[in-house]
């Protein structure tokens, strides 16, 4: 047992270039959680349970994460992973499917900072990092604002930043490239609408059929290739995949309001923790520049923004190399430094 003991901190002084490691202690189990009275399905993976928590909360809405679980391998070295199923949304529509309760912002918020306080307890941290993408940035800055003192760092990516601003650069896209295009019928269309209505949810889903075909190429590859596996898995009987697919057009719907009403730069510019965006230089889906104008209007007491060239809204899975460089060289300091 000494000889082992012995080993274990000269091979953790070689990896840290230190006396003082030890051997690491991995970090992997995964169950259903309780959180706002709901069983929801919590993955936890890292490779040595020193490392800051890193939660993630998934887009869509509804997009859990399980069919990407091979792209968070390498985030593990660095921070101990945390995969969340929202309510609504992958193993935890599996368990309770169309009768899953109060499925809104506010609660899954609620949920989210519940999960916080039970990371902080079992994994022994006195704070925890939080990622959102792309809807769950809309949530997970509603989880930093209601109790910041949970968090040691913010980090979104797809930003949301006020549907308005989403609907008005999406229309102005697709007018323009319509007409670089020389697409009569789609100028004609979108000429038709004019300005749109930003409560107008029909105009709005009508007038933006067109978008994939703008959007990054590396998004285009990335969505082609997850809608073909998925498909694959769910025809050879893939229930956790189907469970994702149908908790996707279930939350979708449930929390459309929500969307429609988010407004982050006139509700959310106080975060009382370090903040990060790390966004697609080329997203189209929460578009680059309004996200950039969010994090300029925000304060908060350390904030650092980048952007990844040839990137779009998914630029965590298509860059992961530039992504999780930035989470390891930027973020994951700065977390250390404030608590992680």
């Amino acid at each position: 047992m000494r000889a082992l003991l012995v080993f274990c901190a000269l091979a953790g002084a070689l990896l840290s270039g230190g006396m003082d490691g030890v051997c690491a202690d991995p970090v992997s189990k995964a169950a259903f959680v309780t959180l706002g009275g709901l069983r929801q399905w919590v993955d936890v993976e890292g490779q040595d349970s020193r490392n800051p928590v890193l939660l993630v909360v998934h887009g869509g809405p509804g997009e859990a994460q399980g069919m990407q679980a091979d792209k968070y391998k390498p985030w593990q070295k660095d921070f101990t992973i945390v995969q969340w199923d929202q309510r609504g949304a992958g193993h935890t529509f599996g368990l309770y499917g169309a009768k899953t309760p109060d499925v809104t912002l506010d609660r899954i918020a609620k949920d989210g900072i519940e999960l916080a306080q039970y990371l902080c307890r079992t994994e022994g941290k006195r704070r925890i990092i939080v990622l959102g993408h792309s809807w769950g940035s809309t949530v997970a800055i509603h989880m930093v604002t209601q109790r910041p003192g949970l968090f040691a760092a913010y980090v979104g990516t797809g930003q949301v930043s006020s549907w308005k601003a989403q609907v008005d650069s999406q229309f102005d896209l697709l007018l323009a490239k319509a007409r670089k295009e020389h697409d009569d019928a789609a100028v004609k269309m979108l000429e038709a609408v004019g300005r749109p209505n930003p409560a107008d949810a029909h105009q709005y889903f009508a007038f933006t059929k067109g978008l994939g075909a703008a959007m990054a190429p590396s998004d285009q590859q990335w969505l082609k290739a997850l809608r073909e596996r998925g498909r694959a898995l769910i025809a050879a009987g893939d229930k956790d995949v189907k469970d994702m697919a149908d908790g996707m057009d279930f939350s979708a719907e449930h929390v459309l309001p929500d969307q429609m009403a988010t407004d982050l730069p006139a509700t959310a510019t106080r975060i009382d923790t370090a903040f990060f965006v790390i966004q697609g230089e080329g997203d189209v889906v929460t578009p680059t520049k309004a996200a950039v104008e969010y994090f300029n209007s925000v304060r908060a007491p350390q904030k650092t923004l980048v952007l990844i060239p040839d990137a779009g809204h998914f630029a965590f899975m298509t860059h992961g190399t530039a992504f999780l460089d930035a989470l390891t060289v930027k973020v994951r300091p700065a977390a250390i430094t404030r608590g992680a």
